[in-house]
């Protein structure tokens, strides 16, 4: 994605919003509450390493950030009894995961965090080590959910390596107020594709787009599962950018903010008019993506 930087007024949100150290208390805060869900409603027996198949946000304030997601999104939440940690499904199908910080971070810094399937998460994370990641939590088994590793990239990009319990997501076209993909956005691409390459098992591809902006897709198994940019600010961190399918997105913006979230990136800034980058009404930066639109 190239974004034309003389339309962006970079946000203190934006910047303060990705890229933080942070401990993720998934299972303690699932531990107050058994009814934590495994990523598919049903058991699907199927692996499909490499593939982006849950998504978790770290804020300081899960309560409202259940409100904004339900009043956007149509989002159902299941909150816990006491508001650190709640669950989102849409028809019926669990999306995220709400968990609130354990240790002290901006009041409106939130961040969502990408899982991605692993065959064995012990193994991909001692390949994180063996290639300048980090190891920040786990590995650890949460039940229902499956094993699981947080980890930091060797720029400091945060992730999960996750075995589903149960088996990963069906490969299957995403709906609207779903998510859509996931991309890297980091100062070295090079660097970061050397470090998935050994720890995920992808195989990368570069892509020149219609604007002249480059990007290397990755993949694994003849699938394209996410793609890595360099970051168009030297300010941000590198992180993961989630984006989330949308059927109006003029309409989603409007919501968005009158909801108490932010637009971060509009769409005349990200080229066709088709993308917006924004942050909930807790700080969390994600993207939409309008249907019909190129990703």
């Amino acid at each position: 994605m190239k974004f034309n930087l003389s339309d962006i007024t970079l946000r203190s949100r934006l910047l303060k919003s990705v890229g933080l150290p942070v401990l993720l208390i998934l299972a303690s805060a699932a531990g107050a509450d058994e009814r934590v869900s495994p990523v598919t409603p049903e058991p699907t027996n199927q692996s499909h390493p490499g593939k982006v198949i849950w998504m978790d946000l770290v804020t300081h304030d899960v309560r409202r950030a259940s409100d904004f997601y339900r009043q956007v999104f149509g989002w159902a939440i299941r909150l816990s009894e006491d508001g650190g940690f709640a669950e989102a499904f849409y028809q019926g199908r669990p999306v995220a995961a709400f968990v609130r910080y354990e240790d002290d971070a901006p009041e409106d810094a939130a961040q969502w965090l990408v899982s991605i399937s692993v065959p064995d998460v012990d193994a991909a994370a001692a390949a994180a080590r063996e290639q300048g990641g980090e190891v920040l939590e786990g590995p650890e088994r949460l039940k229902d959910r499956g094993r699981w590793a947080l980890i930091s990239d060797s720029r400091g990009a945060l992730l999960i390596l996750l075995k589903a319990s149960g088996g990963d997501p069906p490969d299957e076209a995403a709906g609207a107020n779903e998510w859509l993909w996931a991309e890297l956005w980091t100062d070295e691409p090079a660097a970061a594709v050397e470090f998935y390459e050994s720890v995920i098992g992808y195989k990368s591809v570069e892509v020149r787009e219609s604007d002249g902006g480059e990007l290397r897709v990755l993949g694994r198994d003849g699938v394209a599962r996410a793609t890595v940019v360099k970051s168009p600010w030297k300010e941000v961190k590198p992180n993961w950018l989630a984006y989330l399918l949308v059927d109006d997105l003029a309409a989603t913006l409007e919501a968005v903010e009158s909801n108490g979230g932010e637009i971060l990136v509009p769409p005349s800034a990200a080229g066709d008019g088709d993308v917006a980058i924004v942050a909930d009404s807790t700080g969390g930066v994600f993207a939409l993506q309008n249907r019909g639109g190129q990703l």
